[in-house]
């Protein structure tokens, strides 16, 4: 899918059930869209669920924020193809093994107090009470292009058209793309892969937005104006356990690509 860049676009990534920090983003960007009289696009690149313990919580407030911000979008993570695998009755014995491994408990025992491995009931529950949840899943993209920028969970796979690209690659992909020096033919915005700063980084050719918010308290958004990488906002948790907003300036986190 391709769009001409909007004024500004919000990237974020890698929620993994800490509603509580993506509330307090959100409240961010509502402020400054107010500020500038602007309908920002918030692009979510994948992996709401998993790990901490608010995933239904998370969906509740992505799905309201594609409706409040029209042109806004989430990319489907490698931990949300469970969910939806789950929810469509396609989840396979492996791939609940390895979900429940990466921290998929949480997210079932935050949606139904059905014991796991009950995944046909769990599933019955989820559809029941949060079938806008089955929704937001289904309509889920692989990667969204807009302007110079390709917004992916994982990354590509050099060398391939964005439209030739595998779903497995756009949700999983690590080696081959972390370790590539060369342009892509648009700068492309991701997550999936914890950085070793524990901030965003920039590089040559990508935006590495995964800053472990479920155990760092740090959730990560990039910032995109006029078609152009503006700032970051992260979340911050002081002592006493309250969250803010810090803005960080691109020059401070960039990384060269080597």
């Amino acid at each position: 899918m391709n769009d001409h860049a909007p004024s500004d676009i919000y990237a974020v990534a890698d929620i993994h059930g800490r509603a509580d920090l993506l509330e307090v983003l959100l409240r961010h960007i509502a402020t400054v869209a107010e500020e500038r009289r602007s309908k920002p696009i918030v692009i979510f690149l994948g992996d709401l669920i998993d790990r901490g313990p608010q995933s239904p919580a998370v969906l509740d407030l992505v799905a309201s924020t594609l409706e409040l911000y029209p042109g806004s979008q989430l990319i489907l993570g490698n931990h949300d193809f469970y969910l939806r695998s789950l929810l469509r009755g396609e989840l396979s014995p492996a791939d609940a093994v390895n979900w429940m491994d990466w921290g998929g408990v949480a997210t079932l025992s935050a949606y139904s107090r059905r014991p796991v491995p009950d995944f046909k009931a769990i599933a019955a529950d989820i559809r029941s009470a949060f079938p806008h949840h089955a929704v937001l899943l289904d309509n889920a993209l692989t990667y969204r292009q807009i302007g110079g920028f390709c917004f992916v969970h994982a990354g590509i796979r050099p060398g391939l058209p964005l439209a030739e690209q595998d779903e497995y690659d756009l949700r999983w992909i690590r080696a081959g793309f972390l370790d590539h020096i060369d342009p892509f033919d648009h700068m492309v915005v991701h997550g999936h892969t914890i950085t070793n700063s524990l901030r965003p980084e920039v590089y040559d050719n990508r935006i590495a937005l995964d800053t472990a918010a479920y155990r760092t308290g740090r959730l990560s958004a990039a910032v995109i104006r006029q078609d152009r990488l503006s700032h970051f906002i992260c979340t911050a948790l002081s002592a006493r356990g309250e969250i803010s907003v810090e803005e960080w300036g691109a020059s401070i986190v960039t990384r060269a690509a080597s």
